[in-house]
């Protein structure tokens, strides 16, 4: 009989566990990220209303507005880096995924030969009762 693929089954899973970890982090990652983003384009508005109040204000504006310019660009930067990694990490989860299917199909046909072993076995096991039988009552 072949062994079991039970152990090389927990090991895919796991893997596969791990990378869609790995994948929701990255998610996390990523709306936080737009958060940031979403945070800095609310407070624009107000900073403007702000600057329009008062000519420091409105000097000071335009450092305000490079400085958010600047920063977005650096989330997105960020972003693009995040996106990089979520890509890599679905090949590698595709790659697992497909393993463990494999070992899955492996186990249900070592499962299938050792059920229809076991059905031969046992109908050989009654042809030789039914044979026993022919040869005592004749």
């Amino acid at each position: 009989m072949t062994r079991s693929h039970a152990p090389l089954i927990r090991l895919a899973r796991f893997k596969v566990e791990e990378l869609q970890k790995q994948l929701a982090e990255i998610d996390r990652a990523r709306s936080a990220l737009n958060r940031q983003i979403e945070r800095l384009e609310a407070s624009v508005p107000e900073e403007q209303a702000e600057a329009t109040k008062s000519k420091d204000g409105f000097l000071a504006y335009g450092s305000y507005a490079q400085a958010v310019i600047k920063r977005k660009e650096n989330i997105r930067l960020s972003l693009d880096e995040v996106d990089a990694q979520a890509e890599g990490i679905r090949g590698r989860l595709e790659t697992a995924f497909q393993e463990l299917k494999k070992y899955e199909i492996l186990e249900e046909r070592r499962l299938a030969r050792v059920e229809d072993a076991l059905r031969a076995s046992e109908q050989a096991e009654l042809d030789e009762i039914a044979q026993q039988r022919a040869l005592t009552a004749h």
